[in-house]
């Protein structure tokens, strides 16, 4: 069997393109539905600092208690009572705003991406699964083949009860293994039906491959989210202290009015309108201890940036690591494979001069096998490490 060497080749990772038809339906709509509330939520928070114009409309009537005398007074009118400088907390507001989105984009964005993760992975687990079941079944092969020569031997007395036991509780064992490996399956399985409506046959896993730590770190979703939550403590930290400076509201009232007297001749008909500013300085005995709350939050959430790069590291050398000892198995298991080959031709030569036996072949050919399925698998689980670390990474998903 022709030998083959696998390298880890660090390459600048191609981001796949999904097909949102993966996806149930239902699915794509509820995550379309969250992209259009975090829109009109940053519309909500952008501009809540503006406060809204007042109308009123009244009508008064005013009788006098020592005679008939009477006044009546209709009135319409808009007041605003707007701040118009709050120390920087405005600008602060709306910054906050922007990040406050942001994170929110990046946590649905991230959400999209976990439902193909999780489609994927369980792909590639159902054909792990049935690698494994294959392999449990030449396994069940040898020693069905085992149970019958120890009986034979029992019969000789070449071998005692307890080795034929032993083989018989071994084969028992694997059929034990194969009965969960199918469980597994069924288990796999339904939690793939209730992300796609398609079967995992018709699903295609894209070729994950490496790439650099650097990059790695440079695109990595928790970090990011790590980064965009301290901003919004930073901006909610000076938003909070601003509440403590002097405000600068304008006051404003337009209207119109229509005054009537019986006794005195101060009839007004007409328009009018006011406008002025007010300063406030807040005066609060917690103003200190408050914004220093804020401001122990917000640091905390800058030290926890850093903290997201040292375990997103780990994380990275952890797979990478695993994927190197992957391929240490399969290089093993390929030089395993060179000598079952000359085994197997050995075995054939023996069994045709007579002094080997076809279930030495058949336990030899069953072998060979059980290693090649061991290949796959371990290719298998090099491509579901790339995998977890692709789907750190971010990419936008549009659903239409």
């Amino acid at each position: 069997m022709k030998k083959a060497i696998i390298l880890i080749t660090f390459i600048s990772i191609q981001l796949i393109g999904f097909d949102v038809s993966l996806l149930h339906s239902q699915k794509q709509a509820i995550q379309k539905e969250k992209l259009n509330e975090i829109e009109a939520s940053h519309q909500n928070q952008k501009y809540n600092w503006v406060s809204p114009l007042n109308l009123s409309l009244s009508k008064n009537r005013t009788k006098s208690a020592t005679d008939a005398t009477h006044s009546t007074l209709d009135k319409a009118a808009m007041r605003l009572n707007q701040d118009i400088f709050r120390s920087g907390g405005i600008y602060y507001t709306l910054s906050f705003a922007d990040k406050q989105k942001s994170y929110q984009l990046l946590s649905l964005e991230r959400e999209d991406k976990q439902l193909y993760e999780q489609i994927y992975t369980a792909v590639l687990s159902l054909k792990r699964l049935n690698l494994q079941l294959k392999q449990s079944e030449y396994r069940l092969k040898n020693l069905e083949i085992d149970v019958f020569l120890k009986q034979e031997q029992y019969k000789t007395g070449s071998v005692d009860m307890t080795q034929l036991n032993r083989a018989i509780m071994d084969k028992n064992d694997q059929l034990k293994q194969i009965i969960t490996s199918k469980e597994s399956i069924t288990k796999t399985k339904k939690t793939l039906k209730q992300l796609t409506p398609l079967d995992y046959e018709n699903i295609n896993t894209p070729i994950f491959t490496m790439m650099p730590q650097e990059e790695y770190m440079q695109q990595n979703y928790a970090i990011h989210q790590a980064a965009l939550q301290s901003d919004m403590n930073f901006n909610q930290y000076k938003i909070i202290k601003s509440n403590y400076l002097p405000h600068i509201s304008l006051n404003a009232e337009m209207g119109y009015q229509d005054y009537d007297h019986q006794i005195y001749a101060t009839d007004y008909n007409g328009y009018y309108n006011s406008a002025g500013l007010l300063m406030t300085i807040p005066l609060d005995f917690n103003t200190n201890t408050t914004i220093q709350e804020q401001k122990a939050l917000y640091l905390q959430t800058k030290l926890q940036v850093e903290d997201e790069k040292i375990a997103q590291k780990a994380a990275y050398e952890e797979s990478l690591e695993l994927i190197k000892n992957y391929q240490e198995y399969i290089e093993i298991t390929y030089q395993n494979l060179d000598l079952y080959d000359a085994l197997i031709i050995m075995t054939q030569q023996g069994f045709k001069a007579g002094y080997k036996s076809g279930y030495d072949l058949q336990t030899i050919q069953n072998t060979q096998k059980i290693d090649a399925l061991e290949i796959k698998i371990n290719e298998t689980n090099i491509q579901l490490e790339l995998l977890k670390l692709h789907f750190a990474q971010q990419q936008r998903i549009t659903y239409e």
